[in-house]
Formats: structure tokens, C-alpha cells, sequence
């Protein structure tokens, strides 16, 4: 039986090049079956594991596949060359031959296998790379400011590409796509630093956050009670309440009263940012479910031309367009201390705890480790310094506020991608960023000369400044100001963000925005004895009210129809060198220029002009 089989010779798997990748394989398998299992022991998922189970070793079995097969290949060519009739150029199989069976049940049995197990790797490969850690912390340095601001995100039990790719194979690919480039640019270091936002060709949000959100069925108002403290010694606790209409999105709950009357349902909402962040739109139009114009806005501040507008393409207004930070949120200092606060991380009974950790949070610092060892120092020296028997007494209290510091400055701010709470503007309300006020700032105008609102009310109640109290408790105090300083007059005009911006402690002086000099004299009076109106700068009072029952007003002397300020600058006063009378005698500039001012000859007090 054996004489009547084919000639026997050897395989055409017996080379060296197909040894070699036979070797290459079988190794890989070897791994991937450490790292499994390596995987399975460890209590915490590693990405690096990961990345080598399923995408790196299976990788190098393919490779050692196609080494194989390309080894069988060429020697089955090399035998046909040498025309060996015992060297067949492809392996005989019959199963009526016991050797031949044998194989063939081997092969079977091993292929079924092979298949089975690269079916579940490839599998793992695929949800590996659709994993939080893959999209996180495989690209250390790229994503970790987008990670640690997830992990610290109401999203954070949402998975990466849930919201960036969502379901569909097509999607799926574009995102594999897009993702290959940005590989390439991790590997070659290319990637921009920090990374530019908004994502372009970013999937619609009606697909992604309408999953979950469903705007058409929003209703009525919600309450939103905000811990607040203020920048005084005892870090007065305040809370500011207010209702937020959310619903809007369908007339059948609320008409065009509350925020989602924007939303694509029955509105449709168009606009033309001229800017790559969407902070400066210029042009609005509004068109109804069918599709008719209804009003077209256009900014008093766009200096362009239509032409110039035309030319750029049109966005229709979605979720993202204020909700554009919705997970990737880097809380500016003032608000995170005021949650730090709020939870107890950081002891509110510390004297001026808030104002001395927003102001060293608002500081720049080169590096991670500069920023930790500044933070530390600045707020135990403060209290080591100032207050000894305090800090030696709740030294523990001291050094969580500083712990605290350093973990809100690591949370928003990434040195490496040149990353703060600057860096990304957040469009959702109107306080740290224009946010509203892209579009209702009292600026976009209709042909028909209607004028896109700034009130408040639109879409929330005024605000209600009281104690802090336990959630959904409202002060019954109604005659507390909402705001701590009242806002008359050109601050009743200023828009939020003006005052309460990213990254910046909101000014509590006036010196803070108006750059006076504190030192000169009349600065210790209050801005209301000059200025009759609150926060206006005219009218101001005359000088004759104080000054000519104090000491005169040159009466008799120089300059008797001259303007007080004139010579005395506004805020200044004091008149001090040359310049001030060379605006006028300039034919004197070189008259006694070694004597340096004026003054120092001429008197004008008691209504005396001439030289001393």
C-alpha cells in the first residue's frame, strides 16, 4: 500500500524562510497568550498590555503567515525549475491514504483553532480601540489634558467614541481614517500644541447627544443653586439662585419661551463665525420648519463686506454650538475653589482662603513641578506668615488647601500642550466667556431694525443672591441685592464674561480696571464724591464745591479762567514736573529747564502768581 502513494518527499514547508516565519508565528501566539493571561492577573487594565495583545502581536503572527506562505511558494518554484517529477508543485492530498487523513485532520483541527483564537483577538483588537483607555492614555502627552478633563466630567461614564464616532460602519471608518493620520502625527511629533478645537467633521449632534438627550421633549424650568464665596477675610458664603428655562423646543411645551426654542425641531437656526473658534458670529438667520427666512441678523461691529461673508460657509446651529465643552471642561480657578470650598476640601473658617488661592492659581507657571512647589509655598507661607498661631494650630487645614490647589491646577492646566483655563472658550451661559453674547449682545440687527435681546429673562430668571443653604432651599430674604456690588449706570452695560473672565480673578476695586494711581492724592475719597453718577463718569462735581472754602482756587492769582484740570489731571491731582505747563508755554521749555518744575519758582496758592 505504501508503494502505491505518491513519491515521498519533503514538504514544501521545509525551508529555511518558511522555518522562519513558522517561527515568527508561533512565537506571537506565545505571547499573546502571556499578555492574556498577564492581563487577567492584573486588577487594573493597562493600556500598554492592551496595545500589544491585540493589535501588536497579532500583527507579527500575520507577518510570520505570510513569511510562511511566501517560503511554500518559492520552493515549490524551485523544484519545478529543477523538474523533479518526485517535487510536485503543490501538496498532494488524498484522504484514502492514512498519512494523507492524518494531516489533514491535524491541519483541520489547528486551523479551527487559529481561526477561533485570531477571530477573538482581531475582536478584542476592535473593542480595545474603541476603549477609554486607548482613546486616553495610550498618547500620553496629546490627551492627557482631554483625559484627566473627562475623568472629571459629568460624561465620565460615557465612552470616548460614543460621542465621537457613535454607531454606524461608516462613521466607524471615517473615524479610523482620521484616526490613522493622527497617529502619524503623534509618532512624527507634528501634532499642533495645544490641539485646535472646535473637531472638524465632527458627527452631528443629533446623532450622538440625542441618544441620550432628547431636546423636543425638554419642559418647564430648572432651578440652579450656585455656592459662591466671597473674597473677603471670612470667605463669606453666599448662594446665587436662579430658574433656567430650558424647555422651548417644541410649541406644544412651552411655544418660543426657554433656551432649546434654538434647536433644530421647529426652528432652524443659521450662522457664519468668522473665526476658527466660533467666538465672533457676525451673521444669524432664522428660518422656520419648512424652510422660509424668517428674520436675518447682521452685526453692527462686522466691518466686511457681504461679498466677503458669502464666502464662507454656514453652520446650522446644534447642541455643540453651546454645549461645546460638554466633557472636556477646564473649570477656571474662582469656580473650582468655590466647589472645593463648597465640599470642604478646602476649610472656608481659613482667613482669606479664597482670595489667596485664586490668586496663586491664577498665576503662570513654566512647568507642572514649578506650579506644585509655587502653590505650596505661597499659600503655607501666607498663613505661616501672617497668621503663625493659626498655621501651627490647623497646620493640616493649610496644607490641604495647598494639596487642593495643586490638584484644581492640574485638573485645567497642561504646560506640555500649552493647555490652561484660557485655552478652550466654553459657550454654554455667559459668565467666564461671551458664550449668549455671540449672538445677544445687542448688536445683530435686523433689515427691519429689530435688535436680537440681551434681557436676562429670556432665558432665566434674575438672579437671587442670599446665605448658603442646603439644595432647593430659597432665601426668604428678598431684599438682598443678587449681584454684591450694584451694577448702575455703564457696569449695568458690561457684559459678563467682561468682568468674570476665564483664568482671572474678578476685579473688586476700581483701581483694578481703571488703573488709577492709589498713591495720589484725594485717592482715599470715594468715586461718588466726584462723580455724581453712579459708574458714570460724567457729570462730576465741581472743584468749587470743596476746594474754595479750603484753600481758594487760584482766584486772583494765575490762571483765573483756566479748568482745574487743565493742570491738575484727573485722578492725579498733584502737579509734578514740567509737562503739565509746557502744554501751554511751550516757548518756556528751555526756560530754567535745570530747576526742574515749575513750582519750585512760581506759586499759585492763596491767589499768588508770581515768583517766589
Amino acid at each position: 500500500m505504501a508503494d502505491e502513494e505518491a513519491p515521498r518527499r519533503g514538504g514544501l514547508y521545509r525551508n529555511a524562510v518558511s522555518l522562519v516565519g513558522a517561527m515568527i508565528s508561533g512565537g506571537s501566539i506565545l505571547l499573546i497568550i502571556f499578555a492574556l493571561a498577564l492581563e487577567f492577573s492584573l486588577k487594573r487594565h493597562s493600556p500598554y498590555i492592551g496595545i500589544f495583545t491585540y493589535m501588536v502581536f497579532p500583527m507579527f503572527f500575520a507577518v510570520g503567515g505570510a513569511v510562511f506562505l511566501y517560503g511554500m511558494r518559492h520552493e515549490s518554484m524551485r523544484r519545478r525549475r529543477m523538474g523533479s517529477e518526485d517535487a510536485l508543485p503543490y501538496p498532494l492530498v488524498d484522504l484514502n491514504i492514512p498519512r494523507h487523513r492524518k494531516r489533514f485532520v491535524y491541519i483541520s483541527l489547528g486551523g479551527t483553532f487559529l481561526a477561533v483564537f485570531m477571530a477573538f483577538i482581531t475582536y478584542n483588537a476592535f473593542l480595545y480601540s474603541e476603549s477609554v483607555s486607548f482613546c486616553g492614555t495610550l498618547c500620553h502627552t496629546v490627551m492627557e489634558p482631554e483625559y484627566a478633563a473627562y475623568l472629571a466630567s459629568p460624561h465620565a461614564r460615557v465612552s470616548c467614541v460614543d460621542c465621537h464616532v457613535g454607531h454606524g460602519a461608516s462613521w466607524y471608518v471615517k473615524a479610523k481614517i482620521s484616526g490613522a493620520r493622527q497617529v502619524l502625527a503623534v509618532m512624527t511629533k507634528s501634532y499642533p500644541r495645544p490641539i485646535p478645537t472646535p473637531i472638524e467633521n465632527l458627527r452631528p449632534a443629533r446623532e450622538t447627544c440625542e441618544e441620550c438627550h432628547w431636546p423636543a421633549k425638554f419642559f418647564g424650568t430648572q432651578l440652579m443653586q450656585i455656592p459662591h464665596f466671597r473674597y473677603d477675610e471670612k470667605n463669606t458664603p453666599e448662594q446665587i439662585s436662579l430658574g433656567v428655562k430650558t424647555g422651548g423646543g417644541s410649541s406644544s411645551l412651552g411655544g418660543t419661551a426657554g433656551i432649546h426654542w434654538h434647536m433644530i425641531i421647529e426652528h432652524k437656526v443659521n450662522y457664519i463665525a468668522v473665526d476658527r473658534q466660533k467666538q465672533e458670529i457676525p451673521w444669524i438667520e432664522v428660518r422656520d420648519e419648512k424652510g422660509a427666512l424668517l428674520e436675518e441678523y447682521l452685526s453692527l461691529d462686522y466691518k466686511g463686506s457681504k461679498e466677503q461673508l458669502a464666502a464662507i460657509p454656514k453652520d446650522e446651529m446644534d447642541c455643540m454650538d453651546c454645549h461645546n465643552r460638554p466633557t472636556h471642561i477646564y473649570l477656571p480657578p474662582e469656580t473650582g475653589v468655590d466647589r472645593a470650598m463648597t465640599t470642604g476640601l478646602i476649610s472656608r473658617t481659613l482667613p482669606w482662603a479664597k482670595k489667596l488661592v485664586v490668586d496663586a492659581l491664577v498665576r503662570e507657571y513654566p512647568t507642572r513641578e514649578e506650579a506644585h512647589k509655587g502653590l505650596t509655598a505661597e499659600i503655607t507661607g501666607f498663613y505661616r506668615q501672617k497668621y503663625p498661631a493659626l498655621y501651627d494650630a490647623r497646620k493640616a487645614d493649610v496644607e490641604k488647601a495647598a494639596k487642593t490647589a495643586t490638584e484644581i491646577y492640574d485638573r485645567s492646566v497642561f504646560p506640555a500642550m500649552k493647555v490652561n483655563w484660557k485655552t478652550y472658550p466654553s459657550n454654554i451661559g455667559h459668565r467666564n466667556w461671551p458664550g449668549c453674547f455671540r449672538c445677544h449682545d445687542g448688536r445683530h440687527v435686523s433689515a427691519k431694525g429689530k435688535v436680537l435681546s440681551t434681557e436676562c429673562t429670556v432665558c432665566h430668571t434674575m438672579p437671587e443672591r442670599g446665605p448658603l443653604m442646603p439644595l432647593g432651599a430659597v432665601s426668604p430674604d428678598r431684599k438682598i441685592p443678587w449681584h454684591p456690588v450694584e451694577l448702575v449706570g455703564k457696569h449695568a452695560r458690561i457684559l459678563c464674561n467682561q468682568c468674570h473672565s476665564a483664568g482671572y480673578r474678578p476685579p473688586t476695586e476700581c483701581v483694578e480696571c481703571h488703573k488709577f494711581n492709589t498713591s495720589a492724592p484725594m485717592m482715599t475719597m470715594a468715586c461718588t464724591d466726584c462723580h455724581q453718577k453712579p459708574g458714570e463718569a460724567k457729570p462730576v462735581t465741581s472743584c468749587k464745591e470743596c476746594h474754595d472754602k479750603v484753600r481758594g482756587l487760584h482766584a486772583k492769582g494765575g490762571h483765573p479762567e483756566t479748568s482745574c484740570v487743565e493742570c491738575h489731571k484727573p485722578h492725579a491731582w498733584a502737579v509734578v514736573g514740567r509737562d503739565p505747563c509746557l502744554e501751554c508755554h511751550s516757548d518756556m521749555k528751555e526756560h530754567n529747564a535745570a530747576k526742574g518744575a515749575c513750582t519750585t519758582c512760581h506759586s499759585f496758592r492763596e491767589g499768588k502768581s508770581s515768583k517766589k
